[in-house]
């Protein structure tokens, strides 16, 4: 479920459509499905935020955020960050929820008594987080990120 955090004159719309390679015109090309009734596994999906300013005036310092839905990893191809908006993420660590921040993330754990620090793979991201600046009134923006399915 999207969420916007700090402000409710926001309307939010989440569509999870498949993205499919179809040949076109001997090339291969990707084409939406919206909304599939099922998928298998190894298809990736696109979820998708579509955010509307509903209140009639600017808007400013909003959260949007998205988890992972379960059964599916981050697969990227992720709206990135630009002069309106920060996109971040955050991921499990040492089985503990890491605070939001832009990639890439970083574990430092407990092993064999020593601190280590890793790299976190996308593949482990939880949810992805849009930092928008600015919202105009009656602006709508979307943002995405896509998946695969487990």
């Amino acid at each position: 479920m999207a969420t916007a955090q700090g402000n409710a004159a926001v309307k939010l719309t989440l569509d999870q459509d498949l993205i499919r390679t179809v040949q076109k015109d001997g090339k291969a090309a990707e084409e939406r499905v919206n909304a599939p009734s099922s998928v298998l596994p190894g298809a990736v999906l696109i979820e998708e935020v579509t955010a509307q300013n509903v209140s009639g005036k600017l808007l400013t310092k909003l959260r949007l955020g998205i988890p992972v839905p379960q059964g599916t990893q981050f697969a990227g191809s992720v709206t990135p960050t630009n002069e309106r908006w920060t996109t971040q993420f955050t991921a499990l660590c040492a089985g503990k929820a890491l605070d939001y921040a832009e990639a890439p993330l970083k574990c430092t754990e407990t092993v064999d008594g020593k601190s280590v620090t890793r790299d976190i793979k996308p593949s482990e991201y939880t949810n992805v987080r849009w930092l928008l600046g600015t919202l105009k009134a009656d602006e709508t923006l979307k943002l995405s990120f896509r998946v695969k399915v487990n």
